[in-house]
C-alpha cells in the first residue's frame, strides 16, 4: 500500500513537471524573447533589418529616416542605415555618413564595397568589409546585411572580435 501511494506521488510529480514544462514554453512564447538572440548574430542582424523595414512601412519614410538617425535607437553593436534610390546614404547614426557619395564606400583596406551594398535584393545578400566599429573605435571585419525594399536599401550588420 505504502509503494502504491508512492508511484501515484511520483506521477502526480511527473505529471506536474511536464505541465508546468508546457506552460513555460507557451508563456515564453507568448509573452517571452521573440526571434533570434545576439548569441546567433546573423540572425538577429536580418531580424534587425526586418524591424527596419516593418517600421518603414508602418511610420514611412521620413520618421524611418529620423528614428534611425538618433543613436540612442541602436542596440549595442547593432544600427540600421538607410540607402536611397541613387546609393547615397540618407540615414545613419553618424552624421558625417549621412549624404555620403556612394563612390566614397571605401574600407580601411582599400576595398571597395559600395557596389556590393547598391547590388542588394529583396532577398537581401551579406556584404563584408573592414570598418571602425563605432563602440571600439578600432578597425574591425563588419558582415552587413543589406535589403533592397521600395526602392530603399535597409542594412545593418555586426563586427568580428
Amino acid at each position: 500500500m505504502h509503494l502504491r501511494r508512492i508511484a501515484v506521488v511520483v506521477v502526480a510529480l511527473v505529471a506536474a513537471v511536464i505541465i508546468v514544462g508546457i506552460a513555460g514554453v507557451t508563456f515564453m512564447g507568448l509573452f517571452g524573447q521573440r526571434g533570434p538572440t545576439k548569441d546567433d548574430p546573423a540572425a538577429y542582424t536580418k531580424a534587425f533589418v526586418q524591424k527596419a523595414i516593418e517600421r518603414y512601412e508602418r511610420d514611412g519614410r521620413q520618421a524611418t529616416i529620423d528614428y534611425y538617425n538618433d543613436p540612442g535607437n541602436r542596440d549595442g553593436q547593432w544600427y540600421a542605415f538607410i540607402i536611397d534610390e541613387s546609393g547615397y546614404t540618407i540615414s545613419h547614426l553618424n552624421p558625417e555618413i549621412r549624404g555620403r557619395d556612394p563612390d566614397l564606400r571605401v574600407d580601411a583596406s582599400g576595398y571597395f564595397f559600395g557596389g556590393d551594398l547598391l547590388a542588394a535584393t529583396e532577398e537581401g545578400h551579406w556584404v563584408e568589409y573592414v570598418s571602425v566599429n563605432s563602440l571600439t573605435g578600432d578597425n574591425r571585419k563588419k558582415h552587413t546585411w543589406a535589403v533592397r525594399h521600395d526602392g530603399l536599401i535597409f542594412c545593418s550588420g555586426w563586427y568580428e572580435g
